[in-house]
């Protein structure tokens, strides 16, 4: 069973010690594939893992301070957030917004943002960000899907990103590790899963 949440400081003290975790994790794999203890295939594979549990990671977040903001729990720096519900607790608010849906999509912004508007007047404190950074997060959306999914649906949406980057179809399609390895175009010391690292990073301390 998830967690009850009772403040957003909590959720967000959970999920930067979790990124720090990854983030050091990934700076050890980085380590031993210089040194010849990884190979290429092992260390695109520890990357793929590392990304996927990062965008999960994330994903909880912003589950737990959705929730607790439909409770109207304040900010951290102290703002009141209005909300539509009334519910009794965690739990309660949780059930009133998924309704009759199966699940709820916590990685999907056009969803997140149509459900900021919703819930909490407007959209606050989780729509600007999220449409801020909506083309961002929506790549790594398609990123993600295809780890999860592995169809042929997802496989055409991590093409687009490639696309993007390469500015036209690649040769040869890389992988998901190779991918997220490949340098950034926006900052050239960095590659793609640090520059995720820092998005959910900036994302979390926006939104809490």
């Amino acid at each position: 069973m998830a967690k009850k949440r009772i403040k957003i400081s909590a959720a967000y003290n959970d999920f930067t010690r979790q990124v720090a975790n990854l983030r050091s994790f990934d700076r050890n794999n980085q380590t031993n594939f210089s040194s010849g203890v990884l190979s290429k295939k092992q260390i695109h594979l520890l990357t793929e893992s590392l990304f996927f549990n990062a965008f999960r990671e994330y994903e909880n977040y912003i589950r737990d301070v959705f929730v607790l903001y439909t409770q109207e729990k304040k900010r951290t720096n102290g703002q009141k957030v209005n909300s539509f519900l009334k519910p009794k607790d965690f739990f309660h608010a949780e059930q009133m917004l998924q309704s009759s849906m199966p699940f709820l999509d916590w990685n999907s912004p056009d969803i997140i943002i149509e459900r900021s508007e919703l819930y909490l007047k407007d959209g606050f404190p989780i729509k600007i960000p999220y449409a801020a950074n909506r083309t961002r997060l929506t790549d790594y959306k398609k990123v993600r899907n295809h780890i999860a999914h592995n169809s042929i649906q997802s496989l055409n949406g991590f093409k687009k990103v490639l696309r993007i980057y390469y500015g036209t179809n690649p040769l040869t399609t890389p992988t998901i590790g190779e991918y997220l390895l490949l340098t950034s175009r926006v900052d050239p010391t960095k590659y793609h899963l640090l520059e995720f690292f820092d998005l959910i990073e900036d994302m979390a301390n926006r939104i809490k």
